[in-house]
């Protein structure tokens, strides 16, 4: 069985400590380093490529959110590790500035051991992840106006693929490279999700895709869903 390789990234030695042993308790999981500050992280990571980084929000030297882009400007990084944010802090704010680094998942240290291995595992397996506590809090006052099965209805199937690919963590640019559209059209279509979903920004689409199941769905059935949707209009 091939391990998923983690570098931990936390500035309070007995938080890593705790989280190194009941991590290493896990047979699918290993600890490939430790980094307690944020430039120590950026030089740590290079070193190990490790597959996941379970990274501290608030370190010295750099912030967590420094540390992702200071290796996402990297281009000697033969592997592209996926970021797990731990954090005290659930508020808007930082998950709009985590998000918009292309952090691909987000747990509160408030929460329990079997959410962070949540957290890890869907990350490694190409699937974004945020804290349940994390998602209700920003889905209240929506899911307090409509039904949970009613929310996509209004989109059309270009509009959910577009909201998809936000969920993936990907910019404008990205998602017009993957649907083979200009950037303005997507940032159009972005629009129009949050118009139709009553969000303020990406941030609060993301953590919505996530929450009823968007977001893991298989890609290639928006193209078959385009295709039904375009030959419908014929």
């Amino acid at each position: 069985m091939e391990k998923i390789r983690i570098v931990l990234a936390d500035d309070h030695r007995l938080f890593r400590d705790g989280m190194r042993r009941l991590l290493e308790l896990e047979p699918d999981l290993e600890i490939v380093g430790e980094a307690g500050d944020g430039i120590e992280a950026v030089r740590v990571i290079r070193d190990v490529q490790p597959d996941i980084v379970l990274l501290d929000v608030s370190m010295p030297k750099l912030s967590g959110i420094d540390v992702v882009r200071e290796l996402r400007s990297v281009q000697e990084m033969k592997k592209d590790p996926k970021f797990v944010a731990i954090t005290a802090h659930d508020d808007e704010e930082y998950l709009r500035s985590l998000s918009a680094v292309g952090v691909h998942g987000y747990v509160l240290k408030s929460s329990g051991m079997m959410e962070l291995l949540s957290a890890v595992r869907s990350v490694a397996r190409g699937e974004p992840y945020v804290d349940q506590k994390v998602a209700g809090r920003l889905l209240t006052s929506f899911h307090a106006r409509r039904e949970e099965a009613d929310i996509l209805a209004d989109l059309t199937p270009k509009e959910k693929e577009v909201l998809y690919w936000v969920s993936q963590g990907m910019s404008n640019q990205d998602v017009a490279n993957r649907m083979v559209l200009s950037e303005k059209t997507v940032k159009n279509h972005v629009s129009h999700v949050l118009r139709k979903l009553d969000l303020r920004d990406r941030t609060q689409a993301a953590v919505l895709a996530w929450k009823l199941g968007l977001a893991q769905a298989d890609p290639r059935a928006f193209a078959v869903a385009r295709e039904a949707h375009a030959g419908g209009e014929e």
